[in-house]
């Protein structure tokens, strides 16, 4: 059995092929972000071993914690592999692929262990975990996954320190090895970096019927998403003072396919071939990509939506539309300023869009957030036929996510 394994849960990430008894390793190059180097890296580090693609009987995936846009990007690269393939994927934890590298160099070694790795923004990701010295025993997980500063992780692990004492591995110990030092005196430590995707292989073997299909995958967060808290702070700032009944809109995303119905029936009152709130509910329930907005007024009432993707680092907006009534006050603004500030903050650095080569108002929307026309697609729109221009916006990353 042939296993492909990644991990974009850490900045370097890492690869590994596992087929019986011989193992393949690679870490990636933080030079390069992994938008940059996949899904490209992975099929490139299967052949130069050897091993096409459908020559492939496992993928399988870390699922976090770890870097929010690692792990989206980690994801939905899989999620490509196993699509053309027709495979499905084994997920696997973070902390538990961390584990089991390092019980694959101590196959006899009991131990009380405490993965840690640098969570960033001052953080560390941990969890805990008992070894025996049974090699075909798995390491069982006792502490879930957690997130902290550094110091009050210590404290928290101090306490089971008390019966057997504590191996501390993984590069948040190397990160911020004097408060380990200082508040985990007696534990030992050990800062070797460990491939991550060779301890997820390793899990893998175990758990082949565990496998699931590609859209079933979600990644694991310990912590809040910059996107949840960005929508929080917008929802401040328009709860603020004001006149009108535009400064009283509520803007959201959805998580779940609710008033579908309404917002496919704004759809079709605003173009002529709309999608259908069907279409929308599938891509909302099997795809990890894509996002829908919603403006509702003080009744609740639809005003306004905008439904788009976002792959790797880049938005995609596939279709807005506002309530003819409440047209010309600034809500499409709005929603789009909402809608480019909550992708930044999950990552994206540039955004793109179609839009009719005649539609003034809507260019000069595009334009005064900071789009740029860069191309066109000739007889893109039917009834009547027009060219749509192709606008992007290259520094949404930077530009949005000062706003948050």
């Amino acid at each position: 059995m042939v296993i492909l394994a990644l991990e974009t849960a850490t900045r370097a990430g890492s690869l590994a092929l596992v087929d019986g008894n011989q193992r393949q390793i690679k870490t990636g190059d933080v030079t390069r972000t992994h938008s940059e180097r996949l899904p490209q890296e992975l099929l490139r580090f299967a052949g130069d071993h050897g091993y096409t693609l459908r020559g492939i009987d496992v993928l399988t995936v870390v699922t976090g914690p770890g870097s929010f846009t690692g792990l989206r990007i980690g994801l939905a690269a899989i999620q490509g592999l196993a699509m053309v393939t027709n495979r499905k994927v084994i997920p696997v934890p973070t902390m538990e692929a961390l584990a089991h590298a390092w019980r694959d160099a101590n196959p006899r070694t009991p131990a009380r262990l405490v993965t840690c790795l640098d969570g960033a923004r001052g953080d560390v990701f941990y969890g805990v975990f008992e070894t025996s010295d049974d090699p075909e025993v798995a390491p069982t997980a006792t502490v879930a996954p957690k997130v902290d500063t550094p110091d009050a992780a210590v404290s928290d692990l101090a306490a089971l320190g008390a019966g057997q004492p504590l191996l501390v591995i993984g590069d948040g110990l190397r990160r911020h090895a004097a408060a380990f030092a200082g508040g985990l005196s007696a534990a030992t430590r050990d800062d070797r970096p460990w491939n991550l995707a060779l301890g997820a292989a390793l899990v893998a073997t175990r758990r082949v019927s565990q496998a699931v299909a590609p859209h079933a995958l979600r990644p694991v967060y310990v912590r809040r998403p910059d996107a949840v808290l960005a929508r929080e702070r917008a929802r401040a700032r328009e709860a603020s003072p004001g006149t009108g009944a535009a400064r009283a809109l509520a803007f959201d995303r959805l998580t779940k396919p609710d008033d579908l119905a309404a917002v496919a029936e704004l759809q079709r009152r605003s173009f002529a071939h709309a999608w259908g709130a069907e279409a929308i509910r599938w891509e909302l329930d099997h795809s990890q990509v894509a996002r829908l907005y919603t403006v509702r007024a003080p009744d609740r009432a639809l005003v306004g939506y905008c439904a788009c993707w976002i792959v790797f680092d880049e938005l995609h907006i596939n279709s807005l539309a506002v309530d003819p009534a409440w047209r010309r006050q600034g809500v499409a603004r709005r929603l789009m300023d909402h809608v480019l500030r909550d992708a930044a903050a999950a990552g994206a650095r540039s955004a793109t869009l179609e839009v009719r080569q005649s539609n003034e108002g809507a260019r000069a929307l595009y334009e005064g957030l900071g789009f740029r026309v860069e191309g066109v697609r000739r007889d893109y729109y039917q009834d009547p036929r027009e060219d749509a221009l192709i606008l992007w916006h290259r520094d949404v990353g930077r530009r949005f996510a000062a706003a948050t």
